[in-house]
């Protein structure tokens, strides 16, 4: 058995989305494995929220203008209150304030800051002490984004840790969709369904992938687009799909938990984002068995080899995206090689238990670097 730690994770964001999400899954797994885990994020927020549901410890923490001059006195205080050994930061305005609590602390905890993002970090010297100097270390959602802060940021190879997102294989199991599911959403008997889950939000393209369902109409005019999830950009993306005369063909089924059951109605999975880091979505999809038609951007192609478990195409290019995506539609076989193929890269490499088990090793190995400073 390997140690076990009293851990932090922070979180100034009061949005969802897959950072928080994994921040989320992060905590409930490592409680599981015998760690004691606190997360400390905005009263109001989302991830406080089901943090509560799910039976964690959550700390408020006030964010905002306001909390910046409060945040380090309080992290200080949960340092000493929890007796934390990691703090493991996750937004900017908490990444700030926890990392400075830690270094001003006399429990001296292991600091790591996850960056979940794909867009490039600035080259400053803010940017500097952010990830150079206030963590210990600094993990990625993916080997993209390691190899940005290393080549860009210049920060030191032997100090950045790739750990992808992880999936639950057991609740991510492929299966036969429900007829009743399916006729939810009006979709009839052997209708071809494509679709994504996302965050309704710019960077993930949803414009695009609209106007892809708009040129494959003319070879499948039956064929259904199911977007799961809730976002900013519901507003516009309604209006897009409105001007485009596809109200009956492109579905928006809102926020759901049935993601499973969902990805199981989908023929191709479709992810038409503009930037990513390590998408979760795809990940499960791909757990799921599903073939998928994605952007290549970010931590994507670290995922998906191109014609072996997906197709990958340019970001912004809805011709691309709809010449794939009917390729998939006119070979169920290909589909199948594409899903089998999937799956036994995620059980290999992104696997919820092998997130875990490097998360572990990264903690052990920043705690032996921190016990052979003090010797």
């Amino acid at each position: 058995m390997g140690k076990k730690f009293r851990i932090l994770h922070t979180e100034s964001s009061r949005g969802l989305g897959g950072q928080e999400y994994r921040v989320l899954a992060e905590a409930k797994a490592m409680g599981l494995r015998g760690h004691e885990v606190v997360i400390a994020a905005p009263a109001n927020s989302q991830l406080a929220r089901l943090a509560k549901e799910g039976g964690l410890h959550c700390e408020a923490i006030p964010v905002g203008i306001s909390g910046w001059g409060r945040l380090v006195p309080l992290f200080l205080k949960l340092l000493v209150k929890h007796q934390i050994q990691i703090v493991h930061t996750h937004g900017s305005q908490d990444s700030w304030t926890a990392s400075m609590a830690g270094r001003l602390s006399s429990l001296r905890p292991v600091i790591i800051r996850t960056r979940h993002k794909s867009t490039p970090v600035s080259v400053s010297f803010r940017h500097d002490v952010l990830y150079r100097y206030l963590p210990h270390a600094v993990s990625t959602t993916g080997e993209a984004v390691r190899q940005q802060l290393i080549v860009q940021n210049r920060l030191s190879p032997d100090a950045v840790f790739s750990i992808p997102t992880g999936v639950d294989m057991k609740r991510f199991q492929p299966g036969i969709p429900t007829v009743e599911l399916r006729e939810s959403f009006g979709i009839q008997g052997e209708q071809p369904v494509i679709g994504t889950v996302s965050f309704l939000r710019l960077e993930k393209g949803l414009d695009v992938l609209v106007d892809a369902v708009s040129l494959l109409q003319n070879e499948f005019p039956n064929v259904c687009c199911l977007i799961v999830g809730t976002g900013q950009e519901h507003e516009k993306l309604l209006a897009h799909i409105r001007q485009k005369k596809l109200d009956e063909t492109v579905i928006l089924a809102g926020f759901r938990k049935d993601i499973p059951e969902l990805l199981s109605t989908m023929d191709v999975f479709v992810l038409p984002s503009l930037e990513e880091g390590m998408p979760q979505s795809l990940l499960q999809a791909l757990a799921m068995e599903r073939a998928v038609v994605a952007s290549s951007v970010g931590g994507v192609p670290e995922i998906i080899r191109d014609g072996q478990t997906g197709f990958l195409v340019s970001s912004q290019n809805p011709a691309a995206l709809a010449e794939k995506i009917g390729v998939l539609l006119r070979n169920p076989d290909q589909r199948k090689v594409f899903g089998q193929g999937g799956r036994r890269a995620i059980a290999d490499s992104y696997s919820l238990d092998a997130m875990l088990q490097k998360t572990e090793e990264l903690y052990s190995h920043l705690w032996e670097e921190r016990k052979n400073r003090a010797a």
